[in-house]
């Protein structure tokens, strides 16, 4: 059950491509100095910028002494233009972002915020008509902590009360905030709205396939429809069986079906109404065998992003479980014909290839 939504701010909720621009080459143009070299010294402060160890101000200024070209008139400058681009971008706040919000409160569902942003930008979101819906903040100037670090993620989800796996993170997916939801157990969306009217070098990320995708703001009230489920960490043989059944797989004795899932290392057993709807199962010899045993959906939930939630979720078991420090695991699985994509996704590797001899496997039944 989805008790939360977090979102990334910019390029999510509000979009920096707006009106007039001022990026690094635009402040390089504007002081002479060639776009590459400008960059090399903005970007050498960027971190301390970020977490609060320097306002803009002091951030351009120190960008110009790195340049041997420090002077307060082109410091104010500079942090004016920022202003004058950051107004267009904020008095531009897409209706369709506050909708969003306003909707998920109208529902219960708390709305949390964690942005990397300088000192500007943090005075532009805390008046902006959207900072009313925010439950809890993370800025990164605030709390000196940017993401990805997963310490800001925990952090957000201790004050908002919820576990992980209740709360959805919404980001366009720079500084590797999709992989680092997922990574500590939430369920991640890309948000590609803005993607449209983005251009190099300044696009955060590149779409990534592994991750459930949010073409409109809309889209995540479905998403979070589709996520609505209950998670139990248990199945019935007589359950079992009849998904198997339900999918076109194989059945067995419901004795030796309750041996296989009680000698399961990990399940997860998505339900509504208490009926299972998705299931997955692993296998884990406790040294370095992993073997993902089932992933199943029935066929009126799939196509939702279940399948892809399921195998998040043994993927952030594997992280948090299995992978010791200094651990190397073999994760291993069978893929139904015409789904090896799907798992390409997760990292795995069809077999054979140049490097693997073939994967095989062989049922065996019982004479008696």
């Amino acid at each position: 059950m989805i008790r939360a939504v977090v979102f990334d701010m910019f390029e999510t909720l509000v979009t920096l491509f707006q009106g007039r621009t001022y990026f690094s080459e635009n402040i390089g143009e504007d002081i002479g100095v060639p776009t590459g070299p400008f960059r090399a010294a903005w970007h050498a402060t960027e971190r301390a910028r970020s977490i609060g160890e320097l306002s803009m101000e002091d951030g351009i200024a120190e960008t110009l002494r790195l340049l041997e070209m420090y002077d307060e008139d082109t410091v104010r400058m500079i942090a004016r233009k920022r202003r004058e681009a950051l107004g267009d971008s904020f008095s531009a706040i897409p209706a369709e972002s506050a909708a969003l919000l306003r909707d998920l409160h109208e529902r219960g569902i708390r709305v949390g915020l964690i942005s990397n942003c300088f000192s500007d930008e943090r005075e532009m979101i805390r008046g902006s008509e959207l900072f009313p819906y925010f439950d809890a903040v993370r800025m990164s100037y605030e709390v000196g902590l940017c993401k990805p670090d997963p310490a800001i993620f925990r952090s957000i989800l201790e004050e908002l009360g919820v576990a992980p796996a209740e709360c959805l993170y919404v980001g366009d997916g720079g500084s590797r905030e999709l992989q680092t939801a997922r990574d500590i157990g939430m369920p991640a969306v890309q948000a590609l709205w803005f993607r449209p009217g983005m251009f190099e070098p300044h696009v955060p990320s590149p779409v990534f396939p592994d991750f459930a995708h949010a073409e409109r703001q809309a889209d995540i009230l479905s998403i979070i429809a589709n996520l609505n489920y209950e998670v139990t960490d248990s199945i019935t043989p007589e359950e079992y069986m009849e998904m198997r059944r339900r999918v076109g797989w194989s059945e067995f004795p419901l004795e030796q079906a309750a041996e296989g899932l009680a000698h399961s290392a990990y399940i997860a057993c998505f339900r509504r109404e208490g009926k299972p709807i998705a299931l997955t199962r692993v296998i884990w010899d406790h040294g370095y065998v992993v073997y993902i045993a089932d992933v199943i959906v029935l066929p009126d939930y799939q196509k939702n992003g279940l399948g892809r939630e399921l195998m998040n979720r043994v993927i952030a078991f594997i992280r948090g479980a299995v992978l010791k420090p200094g651990y190397r695991v073999m994760i291993s699985l069978q893929a139904a014909k015409g789904k090896e994509a799907f798992y390409e996704r997760f990292g795995f590797i069809r077999r054979p290839n140049d490097d693997t001899g073939c994967g095989m496997h062989q049922w065996m039944e019982s004479k008696r």
